[in-house]
């Protein structure tokens, strides 16, 4: 697809002037779309998706039928409704950084998993919200797990919470400013008991009877991710909390050890 040359902006401004030198509309178009229903998880309608964007439904039903067929969305069977698939999440998960930090930790998680019988899940930080990376299943048949690409608010989930008390100064503050921007609530006072303690144990904010326990893995003295154990106390395995999480940081402190001797 060729390129539309516009007038240059002044001197200076770095990548982002740039990128603002140049305008390939079809693109932008294609990007309006997927960060609409990005924003949308139960999915939109042809013209619910236009209308979102203010465009006409003829403007984008070509461009939905293309990013339909290359499996960056799909179409409800039942409903008609579009939905964006995990694809750009896999692409994103090729990065070197992100591909080594979860083949690192895959085979501790499995080891921890297969030890306690309690499934646990890896997340790294993502603007001002956590995404789930990799995870390991338990060895009971029941149990809570959480879905690879799973997102939520740093402030409303144990690893959110574990990753804003030990990620970098300049990250957290980052962090911090868009929370605020969403007018999500940021204790620092919490923050600080958190790094004290070396991580999260507390009722789950999102599921009633289910507790978050939440470990650090550190790279370079800064958390690059966060081992959480969604903790529900099973008849069927007699682990307390406690030795839970003094499990999990160990296996947490092997993953960070792995990490920095591969950097």
């Amino acid at each position: 697809m060729a390129e539309t040359r516009v007038r240059k902006g002044p001197a200076g401004g770095g990548k982002r002037a740039a990128a603002s030198r140049y305008s390939a509309p079809a693109l932008e178009k294609g990007l309006d779309i997927l960060e609409f229903l990005a924003e949308h998880p139960a999915g939109c309608t042809l013209a619910e998706a236009a209308a979102g964007i203010a465009r006409t439904k003829g403007e984008i039903f070509r461009m939905l039928a293309v990013l339909e067929a290359r499996r960056y969305v799909d179409r409800g069977e039942a409903d008609e409704r579009f939905r964006v698939t995990d694809k750009l999440f896999r692409l994103g998960l090729r990065q070197p950084k992100y591909k080594t930090l979860s083949e690192t930790a895959q085979p501790f998680m499995e080891a921890f998993a297969q030890a306690t019988r309690y499934p646990c899940h890896l997340a790294i930080p993502s603007g001002s919200q956590m995404v789930v990376i990799g995870r390991a299943e338990g060895g009971d048949l029941v149990g809570i797990t959480v879905k690879l690409g799973y997102r939520q608010a740093l402030t409303d989930t144990g690893s959110g919470l574990c990753l804003l008390a030990f990620m970098a100064a300049d990250e957290r503050a980052r962090a911090i400013d868009l929370l605020r921007g969403e007018r999500r609530k940021v204790s620092e006072s919490e923050l600080k008991r958190i790094a004290a303690s070396g991580g999260v144990v507390e009722p789950s904010r999102i599921m009633e009877g289910v507790w978050d326990i939440s470990r650090p893995i550190m790279r370079g003295g800064k958390a690059v991710a966060a081992l959480t154990v969604p903790y529900v106390k099973l008849k069927i395995n007699a682990a307390s909390r406690e030795a839970i999480a003094k499990r999990l940081g160990g296996t947490a402190a092997k993953i960070s050890a792995a990490l920095d001797e591969g950097a």
